[in-house]
C-alpha cells in the first residue's frame, strides 16, 4: 500500500510541476513520454466517435502524437478518406510513420499556429489534448478556421490530468472570437470533446 501512494505522490507533483511549466512557458509534449497517451483509461474508439468522424472525409489531425489515435481515425475514414497528421516535432511523426507502416497518413511538420494549406482544404480538424501545448491558441484556431472549409466542423479533446488542460468555458470563447459557431459537447467537466462548425 505504500508504494502504491508514493506512485500516486509522485504522479500528482510531476502533473503539479508540468501544469507550473506549461502556464510559463506552453511546450509540445515531449516525444519520450508517448506511452503515457496510450493508457486503457482512454477509449480511443469513444474519442474518434465524439469528433464525429465520417467515412470519406478530409481530417486534419494536429498533434498526433505516435499515432495511437491517427489509427483509429484512419479505421473510420475507409479506403476515400483522407487523414494529415501535423506536428512540430520531426520526431512524433517518425512515430507515426514507424507505427502505421504502409497506412501512413499525409505527415507534415509546421506549427499548429503557421498552417501550409489552402482555405477550405479540410472536411474537419481534430485535436486532442493539443490546444493548450500551443503558444498561440488564438492563431492555431483562426487558422484551422481558415483550412477548414465552410460547414466543415472542429472537434477539440481536453481532459485532465492534462497539464495543459483547457476548461470548457474558455476554449469556447477562443473558437468562437475565431467566428466558428457552437457544436455539442460530449463528455464531462473532467474530460470532454467539443465540436464546432464553420460557417
Amino acid at each position: 500500500m505504500s508504494i502504491l501512494l508514493w506512485v500516486l505522490v509522485g504522479t500528482v507533483l510531476v502533473l503539479a510541476a508540468l501544469r507550473v511549466r506549461s502556464l510559463v512557458s506552453p511546450r509540445a509534449f515531449p516525444p519520450w513520454m508517448t506511452p503515457m497517451l496510450e493508457t486503457p483509461l482512454r477509449n480511443r474508439e469513444r474519442i474518434v466517435l465524439r469528433a464525429g468522424v465520417r467515412p470519406n472525409e478530409r481530417i486534419l489531425e494536429i498533434g498526433p502524437g505516435a499515432g495511437w489515435l491517427s489509427e483509429a481515425l484512419l479505421g473510420k475514414l475507409g479506403a476515400d478518406g483522407q487523414l494529415t497528421c501535423l506536428d512540430i516535432q520531426i520526431e512524433m511523426l517518425r512515430k507515426v510513420r514507424a507505427r502505421l507502416g504502409e497506412r501512413t497518413p499525409w505527415l507534415v511538420c509546421s506549427s499548429g499556429s503557421c498552417l501550409p494549406f489552402r482555405e477550405g482544404t479540410f472536411d474537419r480538424a481534430f485535436l486532442q489534448h493539443v490546444l493548450g501545448e500551443i503558444p498561440d491558441k488564438k492563431g492555431a484556431v483562426v487558422e484551422l478556421a481558415r483550412v477548414i472549409r465552410a460547414d466543415g466542423e472542429l472537434a477539440v479533446g481536453e481532459g485532465l490530468p492534462d497539464p495543459d488542460y483547457i476548461r470548457a468555458p474558455v476554449l469556447r470563447e477562443l473558437v468562437m472570437e475565431a467566428g466558428f459557431e457552437l457544436g455539442e459537447r460530449l463528455g464531462s467537466w473532467w474530460e470532454y470533446t467539443h465540436r464546432f462548425r464553420r460557417p
